[in-house]
């Protein structure tokens, strides 16, 4: 025996190669093999001999004798060939009880020996062929290429096998599998028309992990030809949920938070901004999970389905509220800050010590299987959110007009669902396609059986542009912010609080929201500043992470804050400073980042010697440059703002206006002018 939960022997390969590298070619024993997963190739320098026997091709082999003739009419289209006698696979019928094959160094002897997979290199990559005869290789059969997301492949490699040993017949041509594992971005990349990330050859059947990669196809618009997808359905399930370590679940609960809290609790407690009005850390599941209390880890959604999926469940939970681009916005700040590699790289924080703010993971529940089967003393716990989760669905897809392919592919999807499917796929640590769990889901393993509500679907349209906005939003930003310093800003807004010293707390809060790599710099303006000009540059812009002197340039940012006063009788410089502003940050342009301005004022210009709005709106029509944009957004704040001029100048560089009247509000609308270059250069 095995020594483990399963049948597989010791001998059979258990697990991928260590690099977790999908493109690693495999051995695979056809259908004689109870492992299941393959095992990797022998690294470079490896000087093990090789096996002692290579698989012989099944087309230099003599066909098996024909079956007998079935009395009643003949099946013209569809004909199952099994000889396996009564209920059998066709993988011993036939011959009476065969002796087991002897087993030498991990490769089978004896009468299967000529029955094991044959690996065969073609221009797709590397495919496994899982069938125990030779009876189905001649010039007129008919191949299906089968692409599995890896975690699933496993499970796709034996219903091929079952597929393949019944030896169906199309058209009167003998139908077999072949399968292979590719990364579902590699495929949508190359269906999509952008090139080849490994992946050169469209398979006939497509099995990714989650239909959000079939959406980003059909979304994108961009394939030479038109994909055809034919549904088949899922075959296996897999929640996102939140993994976290067993002891901090443990300290949470202790704390009142229950056991399943709202999206909104664990976002704005990992630091996602949402300034809505409500108290951070108040969510709807009842509890309070104080804030910045964790750290999200979240694969990254260009490469993985899960951190696709975590923009899509952000979309759909807080897109429908007035302020729901905003806290777009700030979600995919807090997931910028927390991309992990892959998603068994978001585990490996869990090992790093229990200093806040700690660790959790979005990852998809099989992968809190894997990770606490391989860490049985330090397990993970998936906390399963109260409004539900998106549900990796790994649907089979045809991607041919084939009609014999079709026909192919859906008579392998009954392969794919059937019972034994359902058993392979659980042992993977997956849902069957209805939710239903492995017998190893439980409390005292981390999860739970029963399955979480499955949010609904987006469409194709949603998918793209949801990675649309990412796309703009996760580039770095480099911008300008100016602030208002003129004698206004000193008005009280609150008890004790200027509205200068409100709009800076804004600004604090705002800076905390870039990354390391985020480029910004600080100007001030009112009238007549030191120098004789209209504005003053106190930190100059560039990467927020660089070190100037024995700081910092966010610890030289945050320190001009607290430096910053009202000049008194000093009024406002506006359109003198926009020129300005304008002229250095094209100059300055750099086409990896997002390039803008922001600038901070509660009034209109009061410059009688600066320019007029007209030589303003004509200077910036003249530099504008749509191949080198430039965008200025303004925040308003008080009674006393002229939109409309505003307004006008912001559109010349196709930037906004947002006007606040309370602090509240102006802590509001930040993150809505940051939000804004979601759309650009379009806007």
């Amino acid at each position: 025996m095995s020594g483990h939960d399963d049948d597989v022997p010791d001998w059979a390969p258990r697990s991928l190669s260590d690099s977790g590298d999908y493109r690693v070619p495999r051995d695979f024993l056809g259908a004689s093999d109870p492992g299941g997963v393959p095992a990797a190739r022998r690294p470079a320098g490896d000087r093990r001999r090789p096996p002692a026997a290579a698989s012989p091709d099944p087309a230099s082999m003599p066909s098996p004798p024909p079956p007998p003739k079935a009395s009643g009419p003949a099946h013209a289209a569809v004909k199952g060939r099994g000889h396996g006698g009564h209920g059998g696979t066709g993988r011993h019928g036939g011959h009476g009880a065969a002796r087991p094959p002897r087993r030498r160094s991990g490769i089978l002897l004896g009468p299967l020996a000529a029955a094991v997979g044959l690996v065969v290199l073609s221009g797709f990559g590397v495919y496994a062929f899982a069938s125990s005869r030779a009876g189905c290789s001649g010039g007129d059969a008919m191949t299906l290429s089968v692409a599995a997301a890896p975690d699933v492949e496993p499970a796709v490699v034996k219903a091929a096998g079952r597929f393949n040993d019944a030896r169906h017949e199309i058209g009167g041509r003998c139908a077999r599998v072949r399968v292979r594992a590719a990364d579902p971005a590699a495929v949508a990349t190359l269906l999509s028309g952008k090139g080849s990330a490994g992946v050169t050859e469209r398979p006939d059947v497509w099995i990714p992990d989650s239909s959000l990669w079939i959406g980003l196809v059909q979304g994108s618009g961009r394939a030479p030809q038109p994909v055809p997808f034919t549904a088949l359905g899922g075959i296996a399930s897999s929640p996102i949920v939140v993994a976290m370590p067993k002891a901090l679940a443990a300290q949470l609960r202790a704390a009142g938070v229950p056991a399943r809290p709202s999206w909104r609790d664990l976002l704005e407690a990992a630091g996602t901004a949402d300034d809505s009005g409500g108290t951070p850390g108040k969510g709807a599941g009842g509890g309070a999970i104080p804030p910045h209390l964790l750290r999200l880890q979240v694969p990254d959604p260009d490469r993985s389905a899960t951190g696709m999926g975590t923009l899509m469940l952000a979309g759909t939970l807080m897109g429908g509220s007035p302020d729901g681009q905003a806290v777009f916005t700030g979600v995919v700040r807090t997931i910028r800050e927390g991309i992990a590699a892959s998603v068994n790289a978001e585990f490996t924080a869990f090992r790093g010590g229990a200093e806040q703010p700690y660790p959790v993971a979005l990852a998809p529940e099989r992968a809190v299987y894997a990770y606490n089967a391989a860490h049985a003393a330090e397990p993970a716990v998936a906390v399963y959110p109260s409004e539900g989760s998106v549900v990796l669905d790994y649907p089979a897809t045809v991607l041919t007009k084939d009609t014999a392919k079709v026909l192919a592919g859906r008579l392998l999807q009954k392969s794919l669902t059937s019972k034994a499917a359902r058993a392979d796929v659980q042992k993977l640590g997956l849902r069957t396609p209805d939710g239903a769990a492995p017998a190893s889901f439980t409390a005292r393993t981390g999860l739970d059986p029963q399955a979480p509500r499955a949010l609904a679907a987006p469409s194709a349209s949603t998918v793209a542009q949801t990675m649309q906005a990412w796309a703009q939003l996760s580039l770095s930003i480099r911008m300008l912010s100016i602030m208002d310093i003129s004698g206004s800003m000193a008005e009280p807004v609150a008890p004790g609080v200027s509205r200068l010293q409100s709009t800076i707390r804004t600004a604090q809060g705002g800076l905390s929201l870039l990354p390391d790599d985020s480029e910004l710099g600080q100007w001030e303006f009112s009238t007549d500043l030191p120098g004789g000009r209209d504005w003053r540059e106190l930190v100059g812009v560039g990467p927020l992470g660089e070190r100037l002197g024995s700081s910092t340039r966010r610890q030289r940012v945050l320190s001009a804050f607290a430096q910053m006063r009202v000049k008194k009788h000093g009024d406002t410089g506006l359109y003198d400073t926009v020129l300005a502003a304008f002229d250095y940050m094209t100059r300055t342009y750099k086409p990896e980042f997002v390039n803008s301005i922001l600038l901070w004022t509660d009034g209109r210009d009061e410059d009688p010697d600066g320019p007029t709005l007209d030589e303003t709106l004509a200077e910036l029509r003249r530099a504008y440059d749509p191949e080198r944009p430039v965008q200025i957004n303004m925040l308003g704040y008080g009674p006393d703002v002229d939109v409309r001029d505003l307004r006008r100048v912001a559109h010349a560089t196709r930037g906004e206006v947002y006007v606040a009247e309370t602090p509240e509000q102006i802590q509001r609308i930040f993150l809505k002018a940051v939000s804004r270059r979601v759309c650009e250069p379009t806007c």
